[in-house]
């Protein structure tokens, strides 16, 4: 009786988490999955892969996407865009705003039986930082007597490696500029920038096929209030010494004067 009773609390105590378990009206469980990054310069254009898993249950899948932000200006698309196929997976090209902000996409599935049962599947949504991006620019130079190609430089953060750029090809003894556009996904403050060369024969301005250099992300701070307190302590102290001369010159002007005795 113990054993049963036991038993008997534990359904009790799983059917309210039971009842609350997705159900998707006879089909497999599905998922859905969203590829994408989370960090995106303003005014970039990216693309983010929805995948549907459990496919097979259903005849015809719909994907939706709505973006919102704070500032929509440059953005698209700005209005809800709406893709329908048979595989469930859906590729969406969202051009980012030109203003930094947090953009939420929201995504949402439906799979579709008979072309008129439609079964809400799965929703995502997706904060991307919009930020502005920090262009870095290296200059390099080829200290061979032949053309070298296929110069690669790789950028790296605090000593983790965020991208890379390749020129096709530097002249014998001639410099070339490279830029990179690095979108930021550190925070604000100092950052330490460390550039590599790969290839033989080809060094930064340093002769050296390393380069580091420290970075600000953000705003520096302002330190002219450090400069305005000088000058106002330096105002203060030099109109102390005015009056403390001009008080000593005026005591010994008006001295009292010393009388005869009659």
């Amino acid at each position: 009786m113990k054993h049963l009773a036991a038993l008997l609390m534990t359904i009790i105590l799983l059917l309210p988490a039971y009842a609350m378990l997705p159900t998707t009206n006879g089909a497999t469980a599905s998922g859905m999955h969203v590829e994408g990054p989370l960090v995106a310069a303003t005014n970039a254009t990216v693309k983010y892969k929805v995948t549907i898993s459990g496919a097979e249950t259903f005849d015809m899948y719909m994907c939706t996407l709505l973006i919102a932000g704070q500032n929509l200006s440059g953005a698209s698309p700005v209005n809800q865009t709406e893709k329908n196929n048979t595989n469930g997976v859906f590729e969406f090209t969202v051009h980012m705003p030109n203003a930094t902000q947090t953009l939420v996409l929201s995504f949402k599935a439906y799979g579709i039986i008979n072309a008129t049962h439609k079964i809400k599947i799965f929703e995502r949504r997706l904060y991307v930082d919009v930020k502005e991006a920090y262009t870095i620019i290296a200059t390099v130079k080829n200290t061979e007597t032949y053309a070298v190609k296929n110069v690669t430089v790789k950028f790296y953060i605090d000593g983790k490696y965020v991208g890379s750029e390749t020129i096709s090809s530097i002249a014998a003894n001639a410099t070339q500029k490279i830029t990179y556009e690095w979108v930021p996904d550190v925070g604000d403050g100092e950052h330490v920038l460390k550039m590599v060369i790969a290839s033989t024969g080809v060094v930064f301005n340093n002769n050296q096929q390393e380069y580091s250099r420290t970075i600000y992300i953000g705003t520096p701070p302002n330190y002219d209030w450090v400069e305005y307190l000088g000058i106002a302590t330096l105002s203060v102290l030099a109109g102390w010494l005015v009056f403390m001369f001009l008080f000593r010159k005026r005591g010994k002007r008006e001295a009292k004067p010393k009388w005869k005795k009659s």
